[in-house]
C-alpha cells in the first residue's frame, strides 16, 4: 500500500533519474560552476524548484489538462530554444574576459543562477511534457493522501535535484583548483556549444509538435 514514505522515495528516484540525464540544466550547471563555484548547483535547483512547484499547483488546481496542447509545446520549444542559443552565444562572447581571480567574466557576468534555473527549465519542452504526463499522474495519485502526499512526492523529487546538482557544482569547484585558465575556458566553450545545440534541437522539435494533429 502506498504511503507518504513511498511517495517520497518514488519522487526521489524519478527525480534523480531525470537529473542525471544529460540536458541543458546540467550543461549550465557545469559551465556556471566554473565561474561562480559550488553554490551554483543549489541556486539553480532553487530556481528550478520554484518553477516546478508553480506547475504542481496548476496541476492540483486542474489547469494541467488545459496545458496539453501542441501549440503550447511549440511556443515553449521555439522561444526556449532561442533563449538557450542566446545564452550560449553570450557565454562564448564573454569567455575572453574570464578572470581566474574574480571567478567570473569581468564583463557581462551572465544570468543569476536562480533565474537560470527557471529559464532553462521553462525552455525545455521535455520537462514540460514530463510534468503534464508522468508528473501529473503521480501528483493526482498523491492528492488522494491530501496535502502531505503531494508535498512528500515533490520533496523527494526536488531533493534528488539538489543532491545531484550540488554534487556536480561542488565537485567542479574542488576540481577547479587543479585546472588552469585555459582548461576552464575550454569547459565554458564546450558547455556553451552544447547549450546552443540544445536550443536548435528544441526549435526543431517545436516545429514537429506543430505538425502533429
Amino acid at each position: 500500500m502506498m504511503n507518504i514514505l513511498s511517495l517520497f522515495s518514488i519522487g526521489f528516484i524519478l527525480g534523480l533519474t531525470g537529473a542525471m540525464a544529460p540536458g541543458p540544466l546540467l550543461t549550465v550547471t557545469i559551465g556556471e560552476s566554473t565561474r561562480r563555484g559550488g553554490i551554483t548547483g543549489p541556486l539553480i535547483v532553487l530556481g528550478h524548484g520554484i518553477l516546478e512547484f508553480s506547475l504542481v499547483l496548476l496541476i492540483v488546481l486542474g489547469v494541467g489538462k488545459l496545458l496539453k496542447n501542441n501549440l503550447i509545446f511549440t511556443v515553449i520549444a521555439i522561444l526556449g530554444g532561442l533563449g538557450l542559443i542566446y545564452m550560449g552565444y553570450s557565454t562564448i562572447k564573454g569567455i575572453k574576459h574570464y578572470d581566474m581571480e574574480t571567478g567570473h567574466a569581468t564583463e557581462k557576468p551572465g544570468m543569476h543562477p536562480v533565474l537560470s534555473g527557471i529559464v532553462i527549465s521553462l525552455s525545455n519542452p521535455y520537462w514540460f511534457i514530463w510534468w503534464i504526463t508522468i508528473g501529473m499522474g503521480y501528483i493526482l495519485f498523491a492528492q488522494k493522501m491530501g496535502i502531505w502526499g503531494i508535498l512528500a512526492f515533490f520533496a523527494g523529487h526536488i531533493l534528488s535535484d539538489l543532491v545531484w546538482y550540488s554534487f556536480v557544482s561542488y565537485g567542479i569547484q574542488i576540481g577547479g583548483r587543479f585546472f588552469n585558465l585555459r582548461i576552464i575556458k575550454a569547459i565554458l566553450f564546450i558547455c556553451s556549444i552544447f547549450l546552443m545545440l540544445f536550443g536548435l534541437f528544441f526549435i526543431f522539435k517545436g516545429i514537429e509538435f506543430l505538425r502533429i494533429p
